[in-house]
């Protein structure tokens, strides 16, 4: 049937025309099929990313020995560096033995001789603080009958002899005991030389 409108173009209404025509059927399936799609592909990065977290839970697992040696390591660097300025504090305060026996045999005096050189150790009050000495013994014989100024004077070498004094605190002269010898005179002696505090930290305990 052919319809006639009779009116003016501007009061006719105008039929919308419809850009697609889909049936909802179709726009139903559409929004299913995107919505399995995306369900897959969330589903398929879970996966994957759970399959690369434990593969890097095992390779830390696996690596957890060199872990454990990496730590000791730094733990023993690190005793090592707390030591390092005790060891230049001991090696800026250590004797040089072959230096002192010369500097003593260049303070000997004729008539003087040495019968032994040991360290000892004396426990003070003060503190609880150890002393350690140099224990010169040794004897001295003369024609002159002059041993205690013969001993007084190898004392005072040693005293005058900076080189020799500077590592000790005191330089003492102990008890003399005379003995005899066939019709010598022999007066035995011995020498207490005090290490002061830093260098008495630098001897073999």
């Amino acid at each position: 049937m052919i319809e006639i409108n009779l009116l003016p173009a501007e009061l006719r209404k105008s039929r919308k025309t419809p850009l697609l025509n889909i049936p909802k059927t179709k726009i139903f399936l559409l929004s299913l099929g995107a919505f399995a799609l995306l369900h897959f592909t969330v589903t398929a990065l879970v996966t994957i990313n759970t399959k690369r977290l434990s593969a890097l839970k095992l390779t830390w697992s696996s690596l957890s020995k060199q872990r454990r040696a990496i730590q000791e390591l730094k733990e023993e660097l690190s005793q090592i560096n707390s030591k390092v300025p005790f060891i230049e504090q001991l090696v800026r305060n250590r004797i040089l033995w072959s230096k002192k026996m010369n500097l003593l045999s260049d303070s000997m005096v004729s008539g003087v001789w040495l019968n032994e050189l040991s360290l000892e150790t004396e426990l003070t009050k003060r503190k609880g603080e150890p002393l350690k000495y140099l224990v010169i013994r040794g004897s001295c014989a003369s024609r002159a009958q002059d041993e205690p100024a013969l001993i007084g004077k190898f004392l005072q070498n040693l005293k005058a002899n900076s080189a020799f004094a500077d590592d000790f605190a005191e330089i003492e002269l102990g008890p003399i005991k005379k003995r005899i010898i066939g019709k010598t005179e022999i007066m035995d002696f011995y020498l207490s030389c005090l290490f002061k505090k830093e260098k008495a930290q630098s001897l073999v305990k």
